[in-house]
């Protein structure tokens, strides 16, 4: 399971995430994918504090690390 798909499952799947955000639900199943872009992960975010849901921390880049040392 990708971090995208636990951040959309979280808010209650692709159709309520879309429902949420003001989005088509072909762009949020597509997240599913690709990813969240980091502007939609934010207002995300937003929309989980107002339910008074928590999203999980996404995962740490282990070659990020590797990169800045």
């Amino acid at each position: 399971m990708t971090y995208a798909d636990q951040v959309i499952d979280e808010l209650g799947g692709t159709t309520e995430v879309a429902r949420l955000i003001e989005a088509p639900t072909s762009t949020v199943h597509s997240w599913r994918k690709i990813g969240i872009p980091p502007s939609r992960l934010a207002h995300l975010k937003l929309v989980a504090a107002s339910l008074g849901k928590e999203l999980p921390e996404p995962p740490v880049d282990e070659n990020a690390n590797a990169q800045a040392a």
